[in-house]
Order: structure tokens, then C-alpha cells, then sequence
């Protein structure tokens, strides 16, 4: 009877040290993930996610008129008179229907998938700095001995370990990660010059199919201007039936050309598209202009802005600071980090309770970290390397795309001054002198064929200016979809 009565104390007893126990452990718990949750808020406050850059706003139809400009409307004014249809200056640079770059650029930033990647790697990066940040989660240790050893409760322990990061590590660790984060907002902000400058070439590209169309739609009249009249001066007997079937080729040609620069159009429409993001968006026209009044730039000048404003340069050198943090973690690293424990038994037969407090520090004897410090300083050097390298690549491509500007100014202005109107007025008097015989075919053909080809480069040399300024301005920034 008093050992039934001795066996129930016992069960009494361990039930209550069991309780007791348990207690100890959620007070445990609650004390340590009170203090994860302190460290994690103590993470320092990120940025919000970048703006959008600021973009100029385009002036679409330009009132600014160079002499030259008013020397052609001039000589096309006087033109209207004669048997030639011939188009206005406002007809063979602007477009007044359609799309506005600026429509095109709202509907853009909404469904341009690499835009809205570059987003969601800053969230990425805003990530991995807040798990840089985060302390080690310690460990909740048990044991017992002894366990129900000749009908006797034992010995039970319960305790924590931690892990106590040295050297600053976990400050180290959180900077770089912190200029992970900067590099995807740069990242960001240059996705958006490249949206702009693609948006901006495609929509150029665009205006010059279209206008390009309209010069071959101009040919193509012209083309219909000569057939008539030589059909005229045959009933008239004063040409020959050659003649006729040489304008009549020579429409037929026309027509042609002018389907292949419909499809070039179509073909620059989808382009378009692409880059927005819309593929399936129905084709409408686009407004805008492809005059641009800027001058001549100095070389010079330019390089040295460039220089200090490419976010290709500014990126590259982030990644060296980066370098060289990661350098100073590695070489932190040196450093053993300690682990301690607490923990507290509990001799249930001998109704005692001993603490126990333990440290231990792993030995940096064979491994102290020389191969990663070795890699992260050869790191920095890549790096160094890799930014002259981006230096001369930028300097290469500037400078073909410089010149390519500058040629393109000078082409525009000797176009608008002189080689334009003097061919329109040449064609005008040849037109004149075919018309009393004192011109055959071939010489009004050929000067016919000299307008068309001098309207067609025109445009391109605007459209050449156009692009190669809108890259200049934008850092040579390009390929948002690559």
C-alpha cells in the first residue's frame, strides 16, 4: 500500500516539474522571438521604388522656319501653278493624324514586359537586404537522463544556444546588399531611358515610312502628270508613241515602289508595337514631326558630359564599391563567430536544479578564409578593368554616332538651302521646255528621277539626325527588349 501511495507522489510530482518545465520553455521562446522580432525591425528603411524619368515633352509641329525652309515653301508655292502636283514643306516633314509619341509612351510603361521585370528585381534586391539584416535564430535544446530508471522520474534539461555574429559581419552583409538594391533601382531607371529612346526611334522610324509613302505617293503623280501629257502631245502629233510607253513604265514602276514602301510602313508599325508591348494592337498612323533645329555638337563637350552622366559608367562603379565591401566582409570573416548556451537540469530524485553556461569558438587554424579574400580582391581588379573597357566601348559608339549626327545637320542644311529648291526649279523648267520640244524624254526623265531620289534622302538624312540625337541624349541607351 505505501509503495502504490509512494508510485502516485511520484506521477504527481513529474506531472508538476512536467508543467513547470513547460512553462520554462514558453517563456523561453517568447523571450527569443522578441528579440528576432527587435532585429528585424531594426533593419534600416528602404526607398521607395524609383519615378519615372522626367521627359521633355516633344513640340510636334514646329513654327521655328530656317531661310532655307522658307526658300522651298517659296518655290513649291510657285510650283502649284504648273502641271506637276507637288507637295508642301508641312506635307514632307510633318504628320498631323494619328498616335502621339506621348499616347504611345502612357501605353507603354503599363504593358512593356522588361519595364515591369526591372520593378519586380528591385523587390528582389529590397528582399535580400532585409534578410541580410536578420539576426541568427537560436536553438531550443532539450535533454533528459535517466528516464524512468527504476520507476524514478530522472533528469531533464532544457536550454538555448545562440549564435553571436563578430567583426560587424551582419552590418557588412546588409551594405552589400544594400547596393544590390541601388544597382536594381539604377537598373530600373536605365530600362526607362531605354523604353524612351526605343519608343522614340520606333516612332521616327514610323513617321519616316509613312513619309516616305507620301514621297513615292508624290512620284507617283508625277509620274501620272508626265503620262498625260505625253498622251496629250500624241493626239497632237508632237511626240512619239515611245514616249508614252515610257511614262507609262515609268508609272507602272512607281506603283510598284509605292507597295513596297506600304509593306516597310506595316513592317515599322509592328516594330512599334512590339517595343510597347501591345502586339495585337490594331495599326493606326502616328503624328509628329521629323524636323529637329538642333545644331552641330562639339565633340569634346560632348564626351565629357557623357562621361559624367552614363548610368552605364555610374552602374559599373557601384559594382565596385560593392567589390570592395564584399572584400571587407570577406576579410571580417577572419574572425570566428562564438556560440553560446544556457541551459537548466532538473534532478527530479534529488528535487535539484544545476545551470549550465557553455561558449564555444571554432579555431581558425587551417581555413582562414584566404581563398575568398584572394577571389574578392581579384574581383575589384575585374571590375577596374571592366569600367575602362565600357569607356572605350562608349567612346567607340559615340563617336560613329556623332558624326553620323553632325554629317546629317550639315546634309539637311545644303538640302534646305540649295540642292532641293534648284532641283525643283530645274525640274520645273525642264518640264517647261519638254512641253515647247526643246527638252526630249531622257532629260526629264533623269531630273524627275533626281527630285524623287534628292526628296527621299532628305527625309532620311531628318531621320538619321533625329535618331542619332535621340542616343546621344539618351546615353546610346537601346534594346529594351533584349
Amino acid at each position: 500500500m505505501d509503495k502504490t501511495q509512494n508510485t502516485k507522489q511520484d506521477r504527481i510530482e513529474y506531472q508538476l516539474n512536467y508543467v513547470f518545465w513547460m512553462k520554462i520553455s514558453l517563456i523561453l521562446i517568447l523571450t527569443v522571438f522578441g528579440t528576432v522580432s527587435i532585429s528585424a525591425q531594426s533593419v534600416s528603411p528602404l526607398l521607395e521604388a524609383p519615378l519615372l524619368p522626367t521627359i521633355p515633352q516633344q513640340t510636334e509641329h514646329p513654327t521655328q522656319r530656317s531661310t532655307g525652309q522658307k526658300y522651298i515653301e517659296e518655290i513649291w508655292h510657285e510650283l502649284e501653278s504648273a502641271s506637276f502636283v507637288t507637295p508642301t514643306f508641312e506635307e514632307l516633314g510633318t504628320l498631323h493624324e494619328g498616335y502621339s509619341f506621348e499616347e504611345l509612351w502612357e501605353i507603354a510603361q503599363t504593358y512593356n514586359p522588361s519595364l515591369r521585370q526591372k520593378a519586380n528585381l528591385i523587390t528582389v534586391a529590397t528582399g535580400k537586404h532585409l534578410q541580410a539584416g536578420l539576426y541568427p535564430n537560436p536553438m531550443l535544446i532539450y535533454g533528459g537522463d535517466n528516464l524512468s530508471v527504476n520507476g524514478e522520474a530522472g533528469k531533464h534539461g532544457l536550454g538555448i544556444s545562440q549564435e553571436i555574429i563578430t567583426a560587424k559581419k551582419k552590418k557588412l552583409d546588409r551594405a552589400i546588399a544594400s547596393y544590390e538594391v541601388e544597382a536594381a533601382r539604377k537598373k530600373y531607371a536605365m530600362e526607362c531611358v531605354k523604353l524612351w529612346n526605343d519608343l522614340r526611334i520606333a516612332h521616327i522610324e514610323m513617321l519616316h515610312a509613312i513619309l516616305a509613302c507620301k514621297v513615292d505617293e508624290f512620284a507617283q503623280n508625277l509620274s501620272r502628270d508626265l503620262l498625260n501629257v505625253a498622251l496629250t502631245r500624241q493626239k497632237q502629233g508632237k511626240t512619239q508613241s515611245v514616249d508614252v510607253l515610257q511614262f507609262r513604265t515609268m508609272l507602272n514602276t512607281s506603283d510598284l515602289i509605292c507597295k513596297q514602301m506600304e509593306n516597310n510602313r506595316l513592317a515599322a508599325w509592328q516594330h512599334l508595337v512590339s517595343i510597347i508591348g501591345t502586339p495585337d494592337l490594331p495599326y493606326q498612323p502616328v503624328r509628329g514631326s521629323l524636323i529637329d533645329h538642333s545644331p552641330t555638337r562639339d565633340w569634346q563637350t560632348t564626351w565629357t558630359q557623357f562621361q559624367q552622366t552614363s548610368p552605364q559608367l555610374a552602374l559599373a562603379r557601384l559594382k565596385i564599391a560593392q567589390a570592395r565591401m564584399s572584400l571587407a566582409r570577406e576579410e571580417a570573416d577572419r574572425t570566428s563567430n562564438i556560440y553560446a548556451t544556457f541551459s537548466l537540469a532538473r534532478d527530479i530524485p534529488a528535487e535539484s536544479t544545476v545551470p549550465f553556461v557553455g561558449l564555444s569558438v571554432p579555431l581558425k587554424i587551417y581555413n582562414r578564409n584566404q581563398g575568398n579574400i584572394l577571389k574578392a580582391r581579384a574581383e575589384i581588379a575585374v571590375i577596374q578593368r571592366e569600367i575602362e573597357r565600357i569607356t572605350l566601348l562608349l567612346h567607340k559608339q559615340l563617336s560613329t554616332i556623332f558624326y553620323n549626327h553632325n554629317n546629317a545637320c550639315e546634309l539637311i542644311q545644303v538640302y534646305e538651302t540649295s540642292i532641293i529648291p534648284d532641283s525643283f526649279e530645274a525640274l520645273r523648267q525642264i518640264g517647261e521646255n519638254y512641253c515647247k520640244e526643246k527638252m526630249n524624254y531622257l532629260e526629264l526623265y533623269t531630273q524627275r528621277q533626281a527630285v524623287v531620289n534628292l526628296l527621299i534622302h532628305y527625309i532620311e538624312a531628318l531621320k538619321t539626325k533625329s535618331i542619332t540625337s535621340i542616343l546621344i541624349d539618351g546615353m546610346l541607351l537601346e534594346g529594351t527588349l533584349d
